[in-house]
């Protein structure tokens, strides 16, 4: 998938840690709310073959309100942030 255009912004996550440490999303903040994760409507990897790359985690999420974002986690640099554009 191609996110070239697309902003996303550095965000705090509550994450469930169950095998591993940051495993999936249970809530984030956005513009001093947070915001409860209901269900992941969708799960997938990028990784490339340049070295030193950045290895993400996405998620599509769906809130408690209804709404749907793409969460992304850094691997590398345990950074999470979401889709604001």
């Amino acid at each position: 998938m191609k996110w070239q255009g697309m902003i996303f912004e550095i965000t705090k996550v509550k994450t469930y840690n169950g095998y591993s440490s940051g495993e999936r999303p249970k809530a984030f903040e956005l513009e001093g709310r947070i915001h409860e994760v209901v269900e992941i409507l969708d799960r997938w990897y990028e990784s490339g073959p340049v070295a030193g790359r950045p290895n993400y985690n996405y998620f599509k999420v769906q809130t408690a309100e209804g709404k749907v974002f793409i969460l992304r986690h850094n691997q590398r640099h345990d950074v999470w942030s979401v889709l604001i554009k």
